[in-house]
């Protein structure tokens, strides 16, 4: 499996090779062979999100 590749179509990221196509990796949930790779801009994006939310929740507990 894969772990830094995403699917295009379904967003999963569980990947399976497919001894049928000649080890080509596709998707296990949808069987699609379309992906990206997984960029971490996403990841801080939602860490982010998260840190804004705590943050406003904090600012209305105080006030």
């Amino acid at each position: 499996m894969s772990s830094n590749k995403i699917c295009l179509n379904c967003g999963s990221s569980d990947l399976v090779s497919d001894r049928s196509l000649g080890g080509r990796m596709v998707c296990f949930k949808c069987g699609s062979s379309s992906f990206k790779n997984n960029s971490f801009s996403r990841i801080q994006n939602k860490k982010i999100i998260y840190l804004l939310i705590v943050l406003v929740i904090l600012l209305i507990v105080v006030l």
